[in-house]
C-alpha cells in the first residue's frame, strides 16, 4: 500500500499537478481533472466522490486531510493537515490554509528555535471560499458560509455567515 501511495504522490507532483485547470474551457480539462482525482484520492485520509483537485494545488503528502463529496482544492492553493473539508465546498484560486504555527512565548530563546505546533482546521458543508483567502490555524468555519476574496480568517465563523476583510469580520448572515 505504501508503494502505491508513493507512486501516486510522485505521479501528482511530477505530472498531474501541471495539467490544465478544469475551468479553462480546454478540450482536455475534464480528463485532466479526472487524472488529478485518481492520483490524489488515495493520498488523503478520506476523499469523497466528485472531488476536484485543481492545477498546481499543494497539499504536502495529503496526510491528515479529509475532503467530502463534491468539494475541491482550487488552482494554486496550499493546504496542510490536520484539515477537514465538508461536502460541496468551493475553493477559489490561491487559498492558503495553514495549520502549523510557531511557538514564540519565550524571549530568551530565538523564535526559530522554539519549535512549532499544529492546530486543526474544520470547514463545514456548502462553503464558498473566495480567491486568496488565508485561514489561520485552529479556525472552524461553519456550514453555508461565504468567505470573501482576500479575507484573513483568524477566528471561528458561525453557520451561514458571510465574512470578509483583514481580519475577517461578519458582514451579514445568508438567512
Amino acid at each position: 500500500m505504501k508503494i502505491f501511495r508513493m507512486f501516486n504522490l510522485v505521479a501528482y507532483y511530477c505530472f498531474a499537478r501541471y495539467l490544465p485547470a478544469s475551468n479553462n474551457g480546454h478540450l482536455w480539462a475534464k480528463p485532466c481533472r479526472k487524472v488529478r482525482y485518481y492520483c490524489t484520492k488515495s493520498l488523503f485520509d478520506s476523499c469523497g466522490t466528485n472531488v476536484n483537485i485543481e492545477k498546481n494545488a499543494d497539499f504536502g503528502t495529503g496526510e491528515g486531510i479529509s475532503i467530502g463529496n463534491n468539494s475541491g482544492i482550487g488552482v494554486n492553493c496550499q493546504v496542510r493537515g490536520p484539515l477537514t473539508i465538508g461536502d460541496n465546498v468551493m475553493m477559489g484560486p490561491s487559498v492558503l490554509i495553514m495549520t502549523n504555527s510557531h511557538i514564540f512565548n519565550r524571549t530568551d530563546i530565538p523564535m526559530n528555535q522554539q519549535g512549532n505546533y499544529k492546530r486543526p482546521i474544520t470547514i463545514g458543508n456548502d462553503v464558498w471560499i473566495g480567491e486568496r483567502v488565508c485561514i489561520l490555524p485552529g479556525v472552524n468555519i461553519g456550514n453555508g458560509c461565504i468567505i470573501g476574496t482576500g479575507a484573513v480568517v483568524t477566528k471561528d465563523v458561525p453557520d451561514y455567515a458571510i465574512v470578509g476583510g483583514v481580519p475577517a469580520k461578519l458582514i451579514r448572515f445568508r438567512k
